[in-house]
């Protein structure tokens, strides 16, 4: 009897992964488990390597000695550099928190991948609460930083989302303006930096820049640099990966660059000279990081934005315009475009100052407005959206003590 063409295919059994396909991966012991079972170590690090973060949190409970790899600072390090190198190994994350201080204490956390590959459909929002109230300094090969808000004396923590281990705080006394948090690769440090305001001196005395590093015996340098004192729009400094560098908007029109190797400053022009008479027009300049280089969005006279990339970093010749969105009128309200994600040559999401998310599609102008699940509670009062990428680096960096229970996921 002759089987229908698609007899075979209809009967071909689906190949499923489990546990227990996942333990054939194990390194040999000696007895023969099948050739799955004769991979060498460092082909099963490959693969793994090339996991989500999340993916790879589950796989440490697979067998002993996938959870030494995994939770090893080598293998955090070399699976961030991976996705330094290869985006489509990234598995970025938006998270937001009201802009008002009581509205601190909850986080929002939803997935980028999803809202671009289903963009009609509710993105399912995370959501996390801390015991206090923390603003978001800035994020950083999958830490975040956080402010402690409820005090006059300021506490600085790391957080890992994916993780959810926060790091001990660094304590500063005195009120923080100026601020931002990066990544010195060179010395294999993270550091916060901030314009501490001592209120009960005078000046000259009263402002002080200081430089601080994550490490259990953490120590203060103190930069003599007035420059700090002219930022204009958002004082938390945008810190751009593999450059080592935080930067600000300098008022007379410049981008005002820290190196965090060096612990030193320069400036450079950005793309338009907004202090000039000609350029009135241009407002609300703001910079952010798209494809790993550091950008430029402003606004002009609330008819249209301007995008531009930084090709080659610090060299203002390389500024290169990415794109120019006219208003919808969906966004008539506010004047600001906060650009946070480009995916491939085509596609940017941004905020604008209703708090709307923004797909624009850089190929033909098209725009589309994806919804969250559950709508933030207080959108009509504003949010604070920062992108973030998911990986395994740990808060508590060179011995420095970690904790889960400062910031805690709220189930649904």
């Amino acid at each position: 009897m002759t089987q229908p063409r698609d007899y075979e295919k209809r009967n071909r059994k689906r190949l499923r992964v489990t546990r227990n396909s996942l333990k054939r991966l194990r390194p040999s012991t000696g007895t023969s488990l099948g050739p799955l079972s004769v991979l060498p170590d460092e082909l099963i690090r490959e693969i793994l390597l090339r996991l989500p973060a999340r993916s790879l949190l589950r796989f440490q409970s697979v067998c002993s000695s996938w959870r030494t790899l995994i939770s090893s600072s080598q293998f955090a390090n070399d699976h961030v550099r991976l996705i330094a190198t290869d985006p489509s190994f990234s598995h970025p994350r938006v998270v937001y928190h009201g802009c008002w201080f009581y509205r601190y204490k909850k986080f929002g956390d939803f997935s980028v991948r999803y809202l671009f590959e289903n963009p009609s459909q509710p993105t399912e929002v995370v959501r996390f609460a801390g015991k206090s109230s923390h603003e978001i300094i800035g994020s950083c090969n999958g830490l975040l930083c956080l402010q402690d808000i409820t005090d006059m004396d300021n506490l600085i923590m790391l957080w890992n989302p994916c993780t959810g281990l926060t790091s001990q705080p660094l304590e500063i006394r005195g009120s923080i303006g100026v601020c931002g948090f990066g990544y010195d690769h060179v010395n294999d440090e993270y550091k916060f930096v901030a314009v501490v305001d001592h209120i009960h001196k005078q000046e000259p005395l009263r402002f002080e820049t200081r430089i601080y590093t994550f490490c259990p015996n953490s120590s203060k340098r103190i930069i003599q640099d007035t420059a700090f004192k002219r930022i204009i729009r958002d004082a938390k400094g945008v810190f751009v990966p593999g450059t080592a560098t935080l930067n600000w908007i300098h008022w007379h029109g410049l981008v005002l660059s820290l190196d965090l190797v060096k612990e030193t400053c320069s400036e450079f022009s950005l793309p338009l000279n907004f202090k000039a008479p000609e350029n009135k027009s241009f407002i609300f300049p703001h910079l952010c990081v798209l494809k790993n280089c550091l950008a430029f969005c402003c606004s002009h006279e609330k008819t249209r934005w301007s995008v531009w990339l930084l090709k080659e970093y610090g060299m203002p010749q390389s500024w290169t315009k990415l794109a120019t969105i006219h208003c919808h009128h969906s966004l008539l309200t506010g004047a600001e475009l906060h650009p946070l994600y480009i995916r491939g040559n085509t596609l940017l999401m941004a905020v604008a100052s209703t708090s709307k998310i923004v797909l624009y599609n850089l190929d033909d102008g098209g725009l589309e407005f994806p919804l969250l699940k559950p709508t933030p509670s207080d959108v009509s009062m504003g949010l604070w959206f920062y992108i973030y990428h998911e990986s395994l680096v740990s808060p508590s960096y060179r011995c420095l003590r970690s904790s889960s229970s400062r910031i805690w996921f709220i189930k649904p």
